[in-house]
């Protein structure tokens, strides 16, 4: 029995030595498509974002991405915004939760901030890998005070901010310095 719990340990040791280890700069590339959830279910803007970071053992990930939303869709334009991140995943598992803020429209105000979280799925193999992951990210938006329709810049009619709900699925890539 003895002999069963130290081969135990030396593989627990050896799958964890390596995640002790490992801590240094990372970066993901990724596209993202979202949903605006009102009465109708509207799409919003395709947007990519390419975030670089710095991870610690394996465990953990802060990072700051640079969103570029495309303005596809009616009643939007290119846009920026910036989402510092927390990516919690653990060892041995490939499911990760992210915690988002973001700081939204600095191209065509007004500025807005958003926050959220983000649950996905992620493989890779020597720092490579790729992810899918699905959030959401709840906010304040712009709207035309009669026509509840989204107000994207500046406008002569009056406007009111209205709380929406926002879902968001994304996949991209990711590699570990």
């Amino acid at each position: 029995m003895h002999k069963v719990f130290v081969g135990m340990a030396v593989i627990i040791g050896l799958a964890v030595a390596p995640i002790t280890a490992s801590a240094g700069p990372v970066v993901e590339g990724s596209v993202g498509v979202g949903w605006q959830l009102t009465t109708s279910v509207d799409r919003t803007p395709v947007n990519v974002m390419v975030a670089p970071g710095w991870g610690f053992a394996g465990l953990l990930k802060l990072e700051l991405g640079l969103l570029a939303s495309l303005g596809d869709v009616q009643n939007s334009k290119f846009d920026l915004e910036l989402r510092p991140m927390v990516v919690i995943s653990p060892p041995l598992i490939p499911l990760y939760l992210r915690g988002i803020f973001a700081v939204q429209n600095f191209v065509n105000g007004p500025t807005a901030i958003a926050y959220g979280a983000a649950l996905g799925v992620s493989f890779g193999l020597l720092g490579a890998g790729l992810f899918v992951e699905a959030g959401v990210l709840p906010r304040n938006v712009k709207v035309d005070a009669t026509t509840n329709a989204r107000v994207v810049g500046s406008t002569s009619a009056p406007t009111k901010d209205v709380f929406r709900w926002f879902v968001e699925g994304r996949a991209g890539a990711y590699y570990d310095f």
